[in-house]
């Protein structure tokens, strides 16, 4: 985090942002193109990041191989099940519904994207910093973050999307439930030891929108402090998701 790769990686999507941005704005390019885009490139990284992740596991009693893809890497992060919104504002007939999730994606895809490549976890549970530019998952991680933030302001300034102040309380809910959601993911995905029906410990939990652990590794061992922990990011959901609704509060 914050190695000379890091930093480098960072100028080049801020860069590629702001020139992918105005570019775009300039030409006028149509909202259904750029999703159509999306769509391509969020299939090619998700391939990537599968194919770059699978790996081959003997069985306990070493008689037999199988394929196995660790649960951290389903698409259940904040910024991974935008992929399946893509696709569906893409092709999604229902207008309400549509501008509902667009109106969503807005800020969710800029702020989940932005903390992304602060905090780059591919350097603390994929590849080293060294790797940043000579394994496919460094292009994978960083190209599709930056074009998560690209089409996020493109939907708020191409004026195809009526976005209104009404949006703000839509996100929100929308954004707790899939928090909600996570919360059962993480559970599911656990591997629980019992001593009968009692449950003595838990291994590799996984960390979907981050509600089990902190994205720094700051440990919780109280309950109480998970309490603390998630109402924090509630507020900050709060926070950052009303201040992207700011301009639009005069839109009812």
């Amino acid at each position: 985090m914050f190695s000379i790769q890091h930093i480098i990686w960072l100028v080049i999507c801020a860069v590629g942002i702001f020139f992918a941005s105005r570019w775009m704005l300039s030409k006028h390019i149509p909202l259904e193109k750029l999703l159509t885009v999306a769509c391509i490139l969020a299939a090619i990284s998700e391939m990537i990041k599968i194919f770059a992740n699978i790996q081959m596991v003997p069985a306990a009693d070493g008689t037999a191989m199988h394929m196995f893809m660790e649960w951290r890497h389903l698409p259940f992060h904040l910024c991974s099940i935008q992929i399946f919104l893509i696709f569906y504002v893409r092709f999604a007939e229902s207008k309400r519904n549509r501008e509902a999730i667009l109106a969503f994606m807005y800020p969710t895809c800029i702020i989940g994207a932005f903390f992304a490549l602060l905090l780059p976890s591919i350097f603390t549970n994929g590849i080293t910093p060294a790797q940043a530019f000579t394994h496919p998952i460094g292009y994978q991680f960083f190209i599709y973050h930056s074009m998560l933030i690209i089409l996020g302001i493109y939907i708020a300034r191409s004026g195809e999307v009526e976005l209104t102040f009404k949006h703000f309380w839509s996100t929100l809910a929308i954004f707790y439930a899939f928090g909600l959601i996570s919360l059962y993911l993480n559970s599911a995905f656990a591997y629980p030891t019992y001593a009968g029906t009692t449950l003595l410990s838990v291994e590799n939990t996984p960390n979907f929108f981050f509600t089990f652990r902190t994205p720094i590794n700051l440990a919780l061992t109280e309950i109480w402090q998970w309490y603390v922990y998630i109402a924090i990011i509630a507020v900050l959901a709060f926070l950052l998701i009303g201040a992207f609704y700011l301009p639009f509060r005069k839109k009812r």
